[in-house]
């Protein structure tokens, strides 16, 4: 049989109840917008009821909260997850993209038919008087300005490659601080769960890196609980180890002893773990802002070249871009050279063996310094007997203009082409860049829907459990009635 103040007992335990559940719901209603916040519950259960040893059997004691535990769905967690990865590397192709086009499309367009004009006007000037030494030179300089031209593309497109080369390393840099976050986290969360609590909180915040991991890199998480409480958790790239439990294993990056590519930057990284293995994503086929970048860095179109560190990449990215830049130039040189290797100078010496054009051992192409020094060795016609007003030559030079000589264009539709090419491949990567937003802004909705804090809902609860909390005050007022009713006024 119950003692006397059994009552007074449950109605304490009904208070405690109360009190946790408005504790819980203040702390949502707190963190309503924390990023990452699961929404949490108190659990509670009616306690352990007594025999009675009466008719009615057994008597129930009171109740108890059991837990507070977070609520969230683990499968959308990886499907948001998933998502995060094709975002980070269509969005970080889309950025870079976007840049190589606005480098060609604001100013370079313009700017090479302006050049490319102006060269072939002063070589229509040749045709006045090809012997005047001042127009010779004005069609000298104009054929240096329009090289400078080319090579200031080839700069700016080696600058983007610079700038993404920094952006992979900060991302490496980046992969390591999140491991050992998770790896730090993983063990405060053991910590609290062998005491037999939930780590809510801390739980929440490894999710929220695992968001951030997943965008950078595709990740696979895998975690084993066991009865007393103690949980591993594991997290892997590209079929690698990256945090084990409470351990965790770091990437860096390495500069490359040669180029891949003939005309990339000197100093290009590539990733390899601590341990030596090398990691790249591309090979291995893992998603995320990583693999963009890279991408984007290495492109070559699915060409190899000889280099230890060439591979095939089925992305065109700024290499190739600037091997387009090369093709135009040598294209372009070896039309006026060949002309120019028909004729001969004002010294009536033929000039086959004097081209307009040379190229050095770095690729860089720039005017013959003799003919500079002396404008008198262009020629401007095939034979100098026909007098030095002849231009016969000149004419040849100026049908270079709209010959198809490059890739089976003219240089207007090969400047169209490589702008197109990129249109293409920059429209393609913001297609995709909107899709994956379109569809994380679904998934997370659906993640919400689970462990978002609802205000209205917590308003409810507010209520809800603030009239537990008074009623079970006023259980024990109305106990404490009957208890002062015994003791001061029954018995002798």
């Amino acid at each position: 049989m119950p003692n006397t103040f059994f009552g007074l007992n449950i109605g304490t335990l009904g208070i405690h109840a109360a009190n946790a559940n408005l504790n819980v719901t203040a702390n949502n209603i707190a963190n309503e917008y924390t990023k990452g916040y699961s929404r949490q519950v108190a659990n509670q259960q009616a306690t352990t009821a007594i025999r009675v040893h009466q008719k009615y059997g057994m008597i129930g004691s009171g109740v108890e909260v059991t837990s507070v535990e977070r609520i969230r769905n683990e499968y959308y967690d990886v499907k948001y997850q998933e998502n995060q990865t094709r975002l980070g590397e269509n969005s970080s192709r889309y950025y870079y993209m976007l840049k190589l086009e606005d480098l060609f499309n604001e100013s370079k367009v313009d700017g090479f038919t302006e050049e490319f004009d102006n060269l072939y006007n002063s070589i229509e000037e040749l045709k006045k008087d090809p012997s005047d030494l001042t127009t010779r030179n004005s069609y000298l300089n104009y054929a240096e300005s329009f090289l400078e031209y080319l090579q200031e593309i080839k700069t700016d497109l080696k600058l983007e490659q610079e700038d993404l080369n920094a952006e992979i390393s900060n991302n490496v840099n980046k992969i390591n601080s999140l491991a050992e976050e998770i790896a730090s986290i993983n063990k405060q969360i053991n910590v609290v769960e062998l005491t037999g609590a939930n780590a809510n909180e801390l739980r929440d915040r490894r999710s929220v890196l695992l968001d951030e991991l997943s965008e950078i890199v595709d990740i696979s998480t895998t975690e084993t609980k066991y009865e007393n409480g103690k949980s591993e958790f594991t997290v892997k790239i590209g079929g690698s180890t990256l945090v084990n439990n409470f351990d965790y294993y770091t990437l860096k990056v390495e500069t490359r002893d040669e180029s891949a590519n003939p005309e990339d930057v000197v100093g290009l990284y590539d990733i390899y773990w601590s341990h030596g293995q090398e990691f790249n994503p591309v090979k291995l086929g893992v998603g995320g802002t990583l693999k963009g970048l890279l991408e984007v860095r290495d492109g070559n179109n699915g060409t190899v070249t000889g280099s230890q560190y060439s591979y095939a990449v089925e992305y065109k990215g700024v290499p190739y871009y600037i091997n387009q830049v090369n093709e135009f130039l040598d294209s372009f040189t070896a039309a006026l050279n060949e002309v120019h290797a028909k004729g001969t100078n004002l010294y009536g010496d033929s000039t086959q063996d004097i081209p307009v054009f040379v190229k050095s051992d770095q690729g860089k192409y720039t005017i013959n310094p003799d003919i500079k020094d002396d404008p008198k060795l262009l020629a401007t016609s095939y034979d100098y007997t026909d007098g030095v007003s002849q231009y016969d030559l000149v004419d040849e030079l100026l049908a270079t203009k709209n010959a198809n000589v490059y890739n089976g264009g003219t240089a207007s539709e090969f400047l169209q082409a490589l702008v197109t090419d990129l249109a293409v491949d920059t429209r393609k990567a913001k297609t995709f860049t909107e899709n994956y937003t379109n569809m994380q802004t679904t998934i997370e909705n659906q993640r919400q829907s689970i462990m978002g804090v609802d205000k209205d809902e917590e308003a409810m609860n507010l209520v809800k459990f603030q009239e537990a909390y008074n009623l079970n005050s006023k259980v024990i007022s109305v106990m404490a009635e009957i208890y002062d009713k015994l003791i001061q006024e029954t018995g002798v």
